[in-house]
């Protein structure tokens, strides 16, 4: 009985041990951080859509922002018959609710090849709105781009 008693002893004593080295070990525990990057990722996912928007509607597309970044969209086109001079549409950024976009930012823009509306945006769904607010006289084709991160 006193042998048992010995080697339990024994190890328990090399059990304490083992353990009291792995806690006092070297090695630093790596940390992460979930905090966003004081720095805005580059656009580099580029998305296009091309829809009719009919008159006094709106147009909702939806896409997905990985990361902390910049977003820039622009009205690259708009196509139809009898298009009003120095044609706008509203144009925005937002987050989807249901099955329309309610934006944060929404500007006035003609189409143009440079981003017309831009923001810093954080991981995500996001969506673009594209609405005609009584300059349409007939239903339109626009083209639009997206580019995120």
């Amino acid at each position: 009985m006193t042998g048992m008693f010995t080697t339990r002893l024994a190890l328990a004593v090399v059990c304490a041990g083992t353990l009291s080295l792995a806690a006092c070990s070297k090695s630093s525990p790596s940390t992460t951080t979930t905090a966003a990057s004081p720095v805005p990722a580059d656009a580099t996912i580029v998305e296009n859509f091309n829809r009719s928007l009919p008159l006094m509607g709106t147009l909702n597309y939806a896409f997905n922002m990985p990361q902390y970044g910049n977003v820039n969209v622009t009205l690259s086109g708009v196509q139809g018959a009898n298009l009003p001079d120095g044609l706008t549409l509203n144009v925005g950024i937002g987050r989807p609710t249901g099955t329309t976009c309610s934006p944060s930012v929404t500007l006035a823009v003609g189409p143009g090849s440079a981003p017309q509306v831009t923001g810093v945006y954080g991981p995500g769904i996001y969506c673009v709105l594209v609405a005609d607010v009584g300059a349409l006289v007939s239903p339109v084709q626009v083209s639009v781009t997206v580019a995120h991160s």
